[in-house]
């Protein structure tokens, strides 16, 4: 059967969703609450009917919590015909019907077959693989042989519902413990009976002769009936043994092989462990050779001169850095627009004063000196000079106006007498000021002033102050700049002669950035170096253990007899093919117990064994005869005693009693037929599936090694659990593998059992994240694996891993579908 379509209309978080199983196998991805574990669950559920509300299972109901309708359907493939499986919600995990092809619903027990002896228990734990129950399954033979007697045999579906038919029957006539069950009732009623019937024989002599007769001979019909069993078991074991004598043939042929025994399990473990420590040192040193050489090559490319010489003269460029800064900040100090500033206005003062080589600007006393001759040039005798003439012009004005002669010509008088006066002042006025003037004369030709109105020498004095001093300032100017670029000049003979640079800036960012370049250079190399002196330091330590481990090699060899690695592979080789036969005498005895061993040594040849055999068949034929001539004597004995109490009431007791007898025998026989039946039932169901179980444990095999890339050869189901043989010949139990290898071993284990049985019943396997465990390598050939399996089943893959988009195959993407949703 194989699933082309589902359709939910409410399950867990989806509703009114289609998913469309076209490819095989069948790639569904999605993250982590994509809703992976509803649709396989929904799927289960279609299937095999809705989880109860009950304890867990509660949780496993996927009721929808928006209100959807409770159920779906699957559209299934099934002997080349179409159907579709409906279940919705009801009683007993829902109520489901069956659509075929023309729209015409299947009979109630038709989804039964189809799923043939499976049920969701048996489903899960063949057809189902997830994390948590690849290893719950911890199967052993008779688990494997249930599986078997299920799905092996054809029909035996209706041959297990036949079972339990038989044992309801069963129980409903007789249960050990049972009280109003009829055969429970009725020997009850029969004890009670007979002991009537025993009390009211008790009158007759014959009676009692016949009843010790009787119980004489039913005590020996008891006992060969006892012995019986004894017998048959005697048989059945002998034959057991003559079946087996075959097998211990061979077990006594391999125990007779010579084993060496030269070489021990230890030795060969300690060999090996130095053979692959000597491998792995003799790996790791070409490697840090390799890593040697890479590094001498870095240290080549990084040691050129110039980093060398920044090396050895590290604190020395260091210096000269700062003192290029230092200079920055006496240039930064005075700038070139501070010095334009200043011959600017010393060209103004020049300009202004129509020389540019003024004189020097008077000291204070000069300036006193100035002040005082430029005061007394200033200073006149203007007020005499005034008075006189004055006088005069009064008295003629009065004369004049009193027309007083006398008064007018006093006037004249003092008017004319006021002219001498004035012109003598004059000539005295003139004197002093050329007297003053030429003083004035001399000063200003000491101090350099000539060239100058005397009215702006002491106004320019100012003006000559800040002259000089700008010429001061600017000769300063000078000089520190020829310092400058003195020291500047110094600094650049012992910069690297790659560096030019047209400022100081420039010469300064230059110089920090090369200083960075060569202290990371310099740091790079140092890590280089640090790192070469490990790798040296490490290659000497490899190399002195490898030393060692070749000694140590060389110790065990020649505690062996054996000089080099060939002659040791020879003698592994030797004690594999010696460890081979006593794998196959321990097969051998495996299937033989100590028991087994211990009984078939008592027999010197097969012929004894048959003789055995044969007498054993003689003596249960004989007892069987025995038996029969008893129990017609016994039939005779009955009659005659029924004879004896045909009158009366112990008559109708003995009626009574022989009726009842009647109904025990009957019931007993209905109880007896429903336990033989269930006996053949079980029996023809083994034999008829039999043949199988070596087919799964074969086919196992092949995906066990497959996985495991042929590492593990054989594997082996007794009753002591399941072990495997590598290919070293070692037997490994399943506690001692990895937890991805057992994983891997019962997966084989099942895989095996679909293959085999895959001829009458076709099922998906689904797998959701089911190989977690298992390494990328053989999560690879599980993948590869499930393919093949696919040819025969349908496969549907459930997986988180996004890598699977990455396979080329079609992906159902449960994550584009949630957003599309939304």
């Amino acid at each position: 059967m194989k699933i082309k379509q589902v359709h939910i209309d409410g399950f867990g978080k989806w509703h009114d969703q289609d998913f469309s199983f076209t490819n095989n196998p069948v790639l569904i991805y999605g993250a982590n609450e994509a809703g992976k574990t509803t649709l396989a669950a929904f799927i289960l559920s279609i299937l095999f009917g809705f989880a109860d509300g009950r304890g867990k299972n509660k949780y496993q109901q996927y009721i929808p919590k928006d209100g959807s309708s409770y159920g779906g359907s699957l559209t299934v493939i099934a002997d080349q015909h179409q159907y579709v499986i409906k279940r919705v919600k009801g009683k007993n995990g829902g109520k489901v019907t069956v659509t075929n092809e023309k729209g015409k619903k299947e009979k109630q027990d038709f989804l039964a077959k189809l799923l043939g002896p499976l049920d969701r228990e048996l489903y899960q734990a063949i057809y189902s693989f997830n994390q948590n129950n690849i290893l719950n399954d911890e199967l052993d033979r008779e688990q494997l042989e249930q599986h078997l007697q299920r799905l092996g045999a054809v029909g035996s579906q209706e041959w297990l519902q036949q079972i339990a038919r038989l044992e309801k029957a069963a129980d409903s006539l007789y249960k050990p413990r049972g009280r109003k069950l009829s055969l429970n009732r009725h020997l009850k009623e029969y004890d009670e009976l007979r002991e009537r019937v025993n009390q009211a024989q008790s009158q007759s002599s014959d009676y009692h002769r016949l009843v010790e007769e009787q119980v004489e001979k039913q005590s020996e019909l008891e006992q060969l009936k006892r012995e019986q069993p004894q017998l048959k078991h005697q048989v059945e074991k002998e034959e057991r043994l003559q079946r087996l004598w075959p097998i211990y043939d061979q077990w006594q042929n391999h125990q007779k092989e010579s084993l060496t025994e030269r070489l021990t399990d230890d030795e060969i473990i300690k060999v090996q462990e130095l053979q692959s420590r000597e491998r792995e040192l003799n790996t790791q040193l070409r490697s840090f050779n390799q890593q040697q050489l890479e590094q001498q090559a870095v240290v080549k490319k990084l040691s050129d001169p110039e980093v060398n010489d920044y090396r050895s003269r590290k604190a020395h460029y260091q210096q000269l850095k700062d003192q290029l800064l230092a200079l920055q900040i006496q240039k930064n100090g005075q700038t070139v627009n501070q010095q334009e500033q200043w011959h600017t206005e010393l060209k103004q003062l020049a300009e202004r004063y129509g020389s540019v080589n003024l004189p020097e600007p008077l000291s204070e006393r000069a300036v006193s000196e100035l002040e005082g001759l430029l005061r007394a040039n200033s200073q006149t005798n203007n007020s005499q000079n005034l008075f006189i003439p004055g006088i005069g012009i009064v008295l003629f004005i009065l004369g004049l106006i009193l027309r007083q002669p006398l008064v007018w010509i006093c006037g004249i008088i003092a008017l004319g007498g006021a002219g001498v006066l004035w012109f003598k002042q004059q000539q005295r006025e003139k004197q002093l000021t050329e007297e003053r003037n030429s003083t004035l004369q001399s000063f200003g030709k000491n101090h350099n002033l000539t060239a100058f109105p005397t009215s702006k020498w002491l106004m320019m004095q100012g003006d000559l102050h800040r002259y000089h001093d700008l010429r001061a300032q600017l000769e300063q100017s000078d000089k520190r700049k020829t310092n400058f670029d003195h020291q500047l000049e110094l600094i650049k003979q012992q910069l690297p002669v790659s560096l030019t640079a047209d400022s100081l800036n420039e010469l300064i960012n230059s110089y920090q950035r090369w200083l960075v370049e060569m202290q990371d250079q310099l740091q790079r190399l140092n890590n280089v170096e640090q790192e070469l002196t490990r790798i040296q330091r490490r290659n000497d330590q490899l190399t002195q253990q490898l030393i060692e481990c070749r000694q140590a090699k060389e110790t065990e060899y020649k505690s062996l007899g054996i000089k080099n690695d060939n002659e040791f592979k020879q003698l592994q080789a030797q004690k594999v093919a010696d460890q081979t036969r006593k794998v196959t005498a321990s097969a051998y005895g495996q299937q033989l117990t100590t028991s087994d061993r211990q009984q078939l040594a008592h027999y010197d040849s097969k012929h004894l064994l048959d003789t055995k055999v044969s007498l054993g068949h003689q003596n249960l034929a004989a007892n069987e005869q025995k038996q029969t001539e008893l129990e017609t004597a016994l039939a005779q004995i009955n009659v005659q005693i029924n004879a004896l109490v045909q009158e009366g009431s112990f008559s109708e007791l003995n009626q009574k009693l022989t009726n009842l007898q009647t109904v025990i025998w009957n019931e007993t026989k209905q109880w007896l037929s429903s336990q033989l039946a269930i006996r053949w039932i079980n029996g023809a169901l083994k034999l008829a599936s039999q043949d199988r179980y070596p087919k799964i444990l074969q086919q196992a095999e092949k995906f066990f090694a497959i996985l495991t890339a042929d590492r593990y050869q054989k594997i082996v189901v007794d009753d002591n659990g399941i072990s495997v043989l590598n290919r070293e010949q070692q037997i490994f139990q399943v506690a001692e593998l990895s937890l991805g290898t057992a994983e891997q071993l019962f997966i084989s284990l099942r895989l095996g059992f679909i293959t085999v049985i895959s001829d009458q019943i076709k099922l998906p396997v689904m797998v959701d994240d089911g190989f977690v465990n298992f390494d990328n390598v053989r999560r690879g050939r599980m993948l590869k694996l499930l393919n093949q399996m696919a040819e025969e089943n349908q496969v549907i893959y459930f997986t988180a891993n996004g890598q699977i988009k990455k396979l080329g195959s079609p992906v159902v993407d449960l994550d584009q579908l949630n957003k599309n949703k939304v």
